[in-house]
């Protein structure tokens, strides 16, 4: 930011009075003559030290032909009414004192021309600017906590910087040990200030560094904060701000540390570089010899100090610089869109640093992880035009062969796109609900292969991706069993994802089991049993507790579903039989009776749920039954977003396990779980309505690898 530096005015106002002859009669009585009262103020907006320039203070008056009329060289002998003839006039001040450089002393300069018309009051104000070249060092707090005491820095009005130069007073120098403000008289001639900074790193590295700023004016002020930059670790740069109210603002960066330092030359760092063609260049600073120089870029890195690059070069430039250059065959092997391209430097002092670039170039952005969203299934193509054509065309094709195209819609910064959507088919479920599939060929989906192009201005280019990875369910092979409260679970040592009713009444209610895969694959096994009440096999995802006769299940387990599933496939194997033990008293089971066809069940339902949800069955009442089937809001503890459902009425034939997919309707087709919250419930159970102690007591019913569908 610029300050105006006004440190004093003097202000003169002519006033017309008594007339003044050589006889000394009343001034201004022939309209010749008139009278100026002169008064000196002093403004000090920055200056807070007790040095008073006013008390050094020199005031002259010419006339207009440039002669000295009066000086005065005092604030006390200046008078208070001064006779002068009707004419123009040129009144300069100086305040302070001049020396070479000096810590206090400083010199400010000011001038006005004005005129003295007969029978009339003129008013003139000087307004006086430092002459000197003002310097002020800042050291910030991360130069005391990474550099030992003792450090400084000298500024000299030269050049070149020679220590002993400065040291004798041969140059106007100042060594700043402490944060302060210098003022300097540059000889005739000398526009530049060099400076030099030592220390000693923490580490025990010696700090030092010296440069030179050129066409440095009288009457500008320059600031340099020396820190330790966070941005570079190891590395100190002094941040240099000019402030002149008649040039432009200037900022200029120097880097300087033991360890290598990276600098861009010509460009902003913290911009994306718009690339089309020509050098970019970069210097690189370090104190010791290389031991490592890479440019890296995407999955593709290139070790400069063996062999050579196309489109990469460096050249040392003296004894601590080398310049390196990226040129059109570097970039000409990119893709469209933004590329982070990072230059790593080691010494052999044991230093490193690095830098990154953006550079956004033009042409078709490959698709990659970022670009699509495969629980909304959608995907964004894109290219960078920096002429923003309005004339783009975006296709993309599936595994059906069916291209589908999109107009390309600019965002504003150098980007044009096209998100290609699924389409959502409406239907109604059993229960009378409405739900959603997505149409066959809209979208896409996880694990598939699309190709996709864009047409420009008549101009094609395309590529191909495959669209990400399936999600795996926890212990879905059904191959790690472990020990909890005395029984077996599904799940690995430590793991809790998978449950069972399997509790001090009954053992056999879900088993390992190498009868239907061999011993190297176990499966699960659900047998149901005749007790005081039918006890279903069952398998779910949650927790069972079981107390006083009463068993409780919590279904649901966070899961982070990142990928939309079209289907659960699991393999299967049940034996089904007539219901032959039904609940006598309290809450029978509305759905089925005793002599019925029994049915087995395996659903899946992705919820939006804050809690699990508990069903609580004891000897007369069962509580909180609940079917994904009955609609998006059939539990308390939030939204069934989809579920799939496999009703299994007869029993399997021969000894084979059978494949099945469940296919996912959606209720709500845009929302996506909650992270953190439970998401996912899989189960299965030798008796559909098991909760209400209702089925055939002999079902037996073997389940193994779960599987997403895309």
């Amino acid at each position: 930011m610029k300050r105006y530096i006004s440190y004093f005015a003097v202000l003169l106002a002519v006033l017309l009075g008594a007339a003044c002859s050589k006889d000394d009669s009343a001034a201004g009585s022939d309209n010749r003559t008139g009278v100026m009262a002169m008064t000196v103020s002093t403004r000090q907006t920055a200056d807070t030290g007790e040095y008073d320039p006013l008390q050094h203070q020199t005031v002259y008056i010419y006339n207009d032909e440039g002669g000295l009329l009066r000086k005065y060289t005092s604030k006390e002998a200046c008078p208070e009414r001064l006779e002068l003839l009707a004419g123009t006039y040129r009144v300069a001040v100086e305040a302070g004192e001049e020396a070479p450089a000096d810590f206090t002393k400083r010199l400010y300069k000011g001038e006005e021309t004005f005129t003295v018309k007969p029978g009339e009051t003129t008013h003139a104000e000087v307004v006086c600017k430092i002459a000197n070249t003002v310097v002020e060092v800042k050291f910030d707090a991360s130069i005391v906590e990474n550099l030992d005491p003792g450090y400084f820095v000298w500024i000299a009005g030269t050049d070149k910087f020679d220590e002993a130069e400065a040291e004798s007073g041969a140059v106007p120098a100042l060594k700043f040990t402490d944060e302060g403000t210098g003022y300097y008289t540059l000889p005739a001639g000398t526009t530049s200030l060099a400076w030099m900074f030592r220390g000693t790193h923490t580490s025990g590295k010696q700090v030092e560094m010296e440069n030179t700023l050129t066409e440095v004016k009288a009457g500008g002020k320059y600031v340099f904060t020396f820190r330790y930059s966070p941005d570079l670790p190891g590395y100190i740069d002094a941040l240099l701000i000019r402030v002149d109210t008649e040039t432009e603002d200037k900022d200029d960066k120097i880097i300087f540390s033991p360890d290598p330092a990276l600098l861009t030359e010509g460009f902003d760092n913290d911009e994306v570089q718009k690339y089309t063609s020509g050098e970019k260049k970069y210097r690189i600073m370090a104190f010791a010899e290389l031991k490592k120089f890479t440019v890296s870029v995407g999955d593709d890195s290139y070790d400069l100090l063996t062999g050579t690059h196309e489109g990469i070069s460096f050249t040392p430039t003296d004894k601590y610089n080398t310049e390196l250059t990226l040129s059109d065959a570097f970039f000409a092997g990119l893709a469209g869109g933004d590329h982070a391209v990072t230059i790593h430097v080691e010494d052999a002092n044991g230093g490193s640093n690095e830098i990154s670039t953006t550079y956004r170039l033009q042409g078709l952005v490959p698709v990659t992880e970022k670009s699509y969203d495969l629980w909304a299934n959608t995907v964004t193509l894109q290219v960078v035009d920096f002429t923003r054509s309005a004339n783009v065309t975006f296709g993309l094709c599936g595994s059906d062969g069916q291209w589908k195209y999109l107009t390309g819609t600019s965002q504003g910064d150098d980007f044009i796109s096209a998100t290609f959507a699924p389409q959502w088919q409406e239907s109604t479920n059993a229960n009378g609900h409405t739900v959603y599939t997505r149409e066959t060929g809209t979208g896409v989906v996880a694990t598939h292969g699309y190709d996709y192009k864009v047409t420009i201005d008549g101009t094609e280019k395309s590529g191909s991706f495959t669209a990400g990875a399936a999600q795996t369910i926890p212990n879905a092979d059904m191959s790690g069993w472990s020990m909890t409260s005395g029984f077996a679970f599904p799940n690995a040592e430590g793991g809790s994802f998978w449950s069972s009713g399997n509790n001090t009444m009954t053992k056999t209610l879900c088993t390992s089991t190498d009868v239907k895969f061999g011993k190297a694959a176990p499966a699960a096994k659900l047998t149901s049993t005749n007790m005081l009440v039918l006890a279903a096999g069952n398998l779910f995802t949650g927790t069972f507790a079981y107390k006083s006769l009463t068993g409780t299940v919590q279904f649901g387990q966070p899961y982070d579903f990142t990928v939309r599933p079209s289907a659960l496939k699991v393999k299967y194997h049940a034996k089904v039989g007539t219901v032959d033990k039904v609940r006598t008293s309290g809450d029978i089971c509305p759905y089925i009776k005793k002599g019925d066809p029994d049915m087995a069940r395996i659903f899946v339902a992705i919820v939006d749920w804050n809690a699990p949800h508990q069903v609580v069955s004891a000897m007369t009442t069962t509580k909180g039954a609940w079917d994904p089937e009955k609609g998006i809001d059939n539990v308390s503890e939030g939204k069934i977003l989809g579920y799939g459902s496999l009703w299994i009425t007869q029993s399997t034939e021969g000894d084979d396990m059978q494949d099945a997919e469940l296919d996912i309707v959606w209720y709500d087709h845009e929302t996506r779980p909650s992270g953190g919250g439970y998401s996912l419930v899989i189960s299965c159970a030798c008796n559909a309505y098991g909760d209400y102690f209702t089925g055939c007591s002999t079902n037996v019913m073997y389940v193994d690898d779960f599987e997403w569908v895309y």
